[in-house]
């Protein structure tokens, strides 16, 4: 049998690499569209349950649900940017209300559909590393996947086709002026960025149980990576979300489970009161 600190490090590891590709995507819609989605978890939930109603067909791989997740998702994001988003930006307090009740809409819609009760989808034999290390193919699959699409985001955004977005983070007038589709650009963003959520939500659905209100707790990390590591370097983003993902695990098999994000988030708010500007906020422009 593997030590238990191995096994704690590597599951935190997969848990967390994959919650990056979730806090990447609130980063975007704050930076570019400037507001604060509290539907971003409703989209992680919509992509498990992808994943279970492709299971459920005996579909049981997380790498053709993503794909199916994420195109299901930047519909739905798109049509709530175009249609609720964009046009209630100016007024600051309706959009985490109406963002909020999205996500409960969804959570009731889910429930309806699929039951209250917690789904599993089949996670597959695990394979047997050095000293008994158990290495899962869903963590596995989720990790590589997660790395794959930030690089790939870190890229865009340091790229020339990135360069809409900087511009309309830092100055939506001056790329107005310059005649880019603020409006367009804002709403496929969201839409993109709500892909993001439930393509993570798809690649971590066989790690623990299916419910309407999973996407809770990733909503919450991704508010904490994004206000702890700034919205300007995915690289930050990836490695605050390791660790917090490896946190977690040590607070649950040292404690329990239900301690684990108390813990955690104990630790965030103690994080920054120390440091209200966030932890890496200066290397993260340094980096951009």
């Amino acid at each position: 049998m593997a030590s238990p600190l191995p096994q704690m490090l590597l599951d935190g590891l997969f848990t967390g690499g994959t919650y990056a590709l979730m806090a990447a995507g609130m980063a975007l819609i704050l930076g570019v569209v400037k507001v604060i989605n509290l539907s971003h978890g409703a989209f992680f939930t919509l992509g498990a349950y992808v994943a279970y109603a492709l299971a459920e067909r005996g579909v049981e791989t997380p790498l053709a649900a993503a794909p199916l997740a994420a195109v299901i998702a930047f519909a739905f994001g798109v049509f709530l940017g175009k249609s609720f988003i964009n046009p209630a930006r100016k007024h600051p307090f309706a959009l985490p209300v109406g963002t909020l009740a999205c996500a409960l809409l969804f959570e009731q819609s889910a429930q309806m559909v699929w039951g209250p009760h917690p789904l599993s989808i089949e996670a597959g034999d695990p394979w047997i590393g050095p000293g008994g290390l158990v290495i899962r193919r869903w963590g596995v699959i989720a990790f590589l996947s997660s790395a794959v699409l930030l690089g790939g985001l870190k890229w865009v955004l340091s790229a020339r086709p990135g360069l809409p977005l900087r511009l309309i983070a830092e100055d939506e007038e001056i790329a107005g002026s310059l005649g880019m589709d603020v409006e367009a650009i804002r709403y496929t963003t969201f839409g993109g960025a709500c892909a993001m959520a439930a393509a993570a939500g798809a690649l971590l659905s066989p790690s623990g149980a299916v419910t309407p209100t999973m996407g809770r707790a990733p909503l919450l990390l991704s508010l904490v990576v994004v206000i702890v590591a700034g919205m300007d370097s995915v690289a930050a983003i990836f490695l605050l979300s390791i660790g917090l993902g490896i946190f977690g695990n040590a607070c649950a098999w040292l404690l329990s489970p239900q301690w684990s994000y108390v813990a955690l988030l104990a630790a965030v708010c103690l994080l920054l009161s120390a440091r209200p500007a966030g932890l890496v906020v200066q290397a993260c422009r340094r980096d951009g």
